[in-house]
């Protein structure tokens, strides 16, 4: 198995873990409205970049987000890593 960027790496943090928006209350820009919070409670907190993974493609890409590599799980599974940095830019979203 090909070796990518480890979730556990103490060089990637902090991540964003668990975003999940309700079928009832999907259209409405709460995703992007968490992302906005976390990225900014993040900047507020001294970091100037936010990790996630996720098997999305195309979603998180819209907020700022770019594909780093792919990080493997305990067990073998693997999912796609993005980082985003946090520029104060997050109107233009």
């Amino acid at each position: 198995m090909k070796r990518g960027i480890e979730f556990s790496r103490m060089d990637l943090w902090p991540w964003i873990c668990a975003l999940y928006i309700e079928n009832s209350y999907r259209g409405m820009s709460l995703g992007k409205e968490l992302l906005l919070r976390a990225k900014a409670d993040a900047e507020k907190a001294g970091f100037n970049k936010v990790f996630l993974c996720t098997d999305h493609i195309g979603y998180y890409e819209k907020y700022g987000f770019t594909y780093i590599g792919d990080g493997y799980h305990p067990l073998g599974s693997s999912s796609r890593i993005y980082e985003s940095n946090n520029e104060n830019n997050y109107s233009s979203y």
